[in-house]
């Protein structure tokens, strides 16, 4: 028997060249928006978040920067292919666990870099999301089946997870004099912000709204479709939430990542409870029936 069996399993298969796109993204948009001098004098690297990589109020994992180009490139390509075999290696359920944490902490790592490098603020996962959710939507659930309907119920509330954790974290987040001057709300997100400023009570209602409105619209979504908008907001929320980890509380990228593991686990049981071991064995079955006259 082998000691290293590599998957067969076909979503799996799929959904890892994803989470290679999501790790090239990231790594891609880490050396395309650094200084100009960097290329010459790679102490002068920076972070997703702008900062310079000695910078030691919020640890990331961009310190091979401060080698040169040519080592991180060597040692992101090392980590890529490290992933690419270890999700290959891992039974079933562990290899997607795997493969969405990877994606969940490379989508964050992308996201910095378009909103504070490329300019595209708090639009930046939003824009990233619309790309991605299709992809992934496709490639873990290809063909939607009996118990479509009964995944995302179950997914629904997972995406209510980093929801409520967004809506968290901003309450939190607010200065300390909010409470009783709410016109000082501290928030990036003009449409969220002109709700704090009515209120920490305004905030809270108008997100419950949004939250009816989302469910209801997931409710009335055909498969797909439905799948998408659960893991767009599953996204969207998760960057707004880790954001609040990372740039206000300055909590490194670890909280991000453990996050991203933990939704991922959420998303994993419920969506994919079996293996595709049974749908193998009846489309054998199927070929080996004779022909309808």
């Amino acid at each position: 028997m082998p000691l290293l069996t590599i998957t067969t399993d076909q979503i799996v298969r799929r959904l890892r060249w994803i989470m290679v796109a999501a790790i090239i993204f990231s790594v891609g948009n880490t050396l395309l928006g650094q200084p100009a001098n960097f290329w010459y004098n790679p102490e002068t690297a920076i972070r997703g978040d702008g900062l310079s990589i000695y910078n030691t109020t919020n640890h990331t994992f961009d310190f091979y920067l401060g080698l040169g180009w040519q080592v991180y490139l060597m040692t992101s390509l090392i980590y890529l292919l490290g992933a690419f075999l270890f999700v290959s290696i891992l039974p079933r359920k562990a290899a997607l666990i795997a493969i969405f944490s990877f994606i969940f902490g490379h989508f964050f790592g992308a996201t910095n870099w378009l909103a504070t490098r490329w300019h595209l603020g708090t639009n930046s996962s939003s824009i990233y999301a619309l790309v991605l959710v299709p992809i992934i939507v496709f490639s873990a659930f290809p063909a939607i089946s009996s118990n479509t309907d009964q995944i995302i119920k179950r997914l629904y509330w997972v995406m209510l997870v980093p929801m409520l954790c967004d809506m968290i974290c901003t309450l939190l987040g607010q200065p300390a004099g909010y409470w009783l001057h709410p016109e000082i709300a501290h928030e990036a997100n003009q449409v969220s912000r002109f709700f704090l400023t009515q209120g920490w009570y305004a905030f809270i209602f108008m997100f419950f709204l949004f939250f009816s409105g989302i469910f209801w619209l997931v409710s009335i979504f055909p498969g797909r479709f439905a799948l998408m908008l659960v893991f767009y907001f599953m996204l969207v929320n998760f960057v707004g939430a880790s954001c609040w980890f990372f740039y206000e509380w300055r909590m490194g990228m670890e909280i991000p990542v453990i996050f991203g593991v933990i939704l991922s686990v959420l998303i994993v049981l419920p969506a994919f409870p079996k293996s595709n071991n049974t749908s193998s064995r009846e489309l054998y079955s199927l070929i080996k029936q004779p022909p309808l006259e």
